[in-house]
Formats: structure tokens, sequence, C-alpha cells
């Protein structure tokens, strides 16, 4: 007999709060929310939910503008917070660990902080928002006024363009070779999309300013606010944002762990795919009572 396959991850659509959203579930089990960063599919975790869908009921939503959800009036943190609260909402979901990345990551820090019962554990994975250093590339896309944003945009978004993707290559990953081939594809239908790259420019221009990461977006202030389980996980070349700044702002949680993915960039889940699962597995499926 040939072995079964497996359950494919499914996508889904629901409104919230009369927005539109495409999300993808897989799996049963304890509530698990990946949110993607800027410029990045719900998709780029499709790895992550296969691994995790043995033993967690994974939901990856789009973030609104980028994807298959509609935009938002705005891309503030804690509006953005509190359409993934609302999300959760819909679904039933009264507890769940939540796990972002980059801009995501700072979306999460912002709902633990607003719903602290809703997140039991959390996951900052090269998290936005921890501290004022970014790369000059993050600060001139934050300085771009609105106009040329969008004129930015629209040539980025041009038939035949590779301009975002050869970007992302570049910045963001140190092993682009281990990137699976759908992944790819995927960011390559993103980067042609004229509303998610505005979106995308958008959030640049609410997070950074002429001396790094805006101080009124920074969370670093209020962690220790935040007493559930939280994993930092940071590849150690991260272009975007130093890996030093996970690691003091690991040190401010009250059950702050830091995990150093060597090899990795700041995509690190991707980069080092089996590293970042062998410290997000066991976090997302133990018990608490098995928590360091």
């Amino acid at each position: 007999m040939s072995p079964a396959r497996p359950e494919p991850i499914a996508a889904r659509r629901v409104l919230v709060d009369g927005v539109s959203t495409r999300y993808y579930e897989h799996g049963s089990g304890p509530a698990v929310l990946l949110v993607p960063g800027v410029a990045s599919s719900a998709r780029d975790w499709f790895p992550v939910m296969r691994e995790l869908g043995d033993s967690c009921r994974v939901l990856a939503p789009d973030l609104p503008g980028i994807g298959g959800t509609s935009p938002l009036p705005g891309v503030e943190p804690a509006r953005v917070a509190a359409f993934l609260a609302g999300f959760l909402d819909v679904l039933g979901v009264d507890g769940v660990t939540a796990v972002g990345h980059s801009y995501g990551g700072l979306l999460v820090a912002e709902l633990t902080l607003s719903r602290p019962g809703l997140v039991n554990r959390l996951v900052l994975v090269d998290a936005c928002g921890l501290g004022r250093a970014a790369h000059p590339a993050a600060i001139a896309l934050g300085m771009l006024p609105e106009r040329a944003a969008d004129a930015l945009s629209a040539l980025m978004s041009l038939p035949g363009s590779q301009i975002p993707l050869a970007l992302s290559t570049l910045l963001l990953l140190r092993q682009p070779w281990r990137v699976p081939l759908r992944t790819w594809l995927a960011q390559a239908r993103l980067s042609h999309s004229r509303q998610a790259l505005r979106t995308s420019l958008e959030v640049f221009r609410e997070c950074a300013d002429a001396t790094g990461q805006r101080r009124d977006i920074l969370v670093v202030d209020r962690l220790p606010r935040i007493r559930v389980p939280t994993l930092v996980v940071w590849g150690d070349g991260d272009p975007l944002f130093p890996f030093w700044q996970g690691r003091a702002a690991a040190r401010r949680l009250p059950a702050g762990r830091f995990v150093l993915l060597v090899g990795a960039g700041h995509v690190s889940y991707l980069d080092r795919h089996t590293d970042f699962m062998d410290a997000l597995g066991p976090f997302a499926r133990d018990s608490a009572d098995r928590l360091p």
C-alpha cells in the first residue's frame, strides 16, 4: 500500500469587521497563529505549518493589503493588531501561541499587550519594534514622501520587473537556495501586486524615520509587561535588524528565551528551517510545565 497523502493546507476566507480576509489553516489541536512581515505572503509559512499541523491548529492570515486580504484604512501597529484579535475572535480562538516575523513580530507583541488573556505563548522572529537600529535601506524607504512611495510601487509592479524579488533576496536571505520553489513563486506573484507593494512601503513609512525605527512604534519599554513564555529567534546575519537587539529584548522579558540561528539572515525561518523548527516545535507543542 502506498503511504497516505498528507492533508493539504486549506485556503479559507472570513470577514473580520467587514474586511475580507484570506487565511490558511492546517491541523488540529492548540491554536498557533503565524503572522508574516511586510511584502510577504502567509504562504511563506507553509513549511512551518506542515510540521506543526500534526499536533496544532495552525492559522496563517494574509495581512491587510498584502496577499488576499483587503486593506485597512491605516497600517499603525495597534490597528493591525486589533484586526488580528478580531480574526481570532471570529474563528472562536480563545488562546493562542502567537508567532510573528519582522513587522509581524511587532504586531503579535502589540496583540499580547492589548489582549493578554488571548496570547498564552509568544514567539518574536527577527522582530521589528525591539530597538532603534535598522538597515539604511529600511530607513530610506521610511523617508519616502507619499507620492514617491506610490510612484515606486507602480514602477516595481510593472510586468517583467524583478526589482522587489532581487532586493528581498539580497537583503533578507543568507541561503536563498534553501527556500522552497513554491515559496519563491508565491513571492514572485506578490512582488507584482501594486497594492501589496504600496502597503509594504506604507509600513516602512510608519515604522522608520531618519534615525532608525521610530520611537513611537517601539514595544521594547513595555516588554516587562509581557509575562507569558516568550521565545525570541534571530538570524545571526540579519542585516535589517541586528541580532543583539533581539538578545537585549529577551533579557527584558520576564519569561524570555533567546535563540540565535547561525547562518540565517532576516527571514531566519526559511534560511535555517530545521534549526528554527528545533526551537519552535517544542515551544509550541510541549505542556506549559516543560517550558524553560
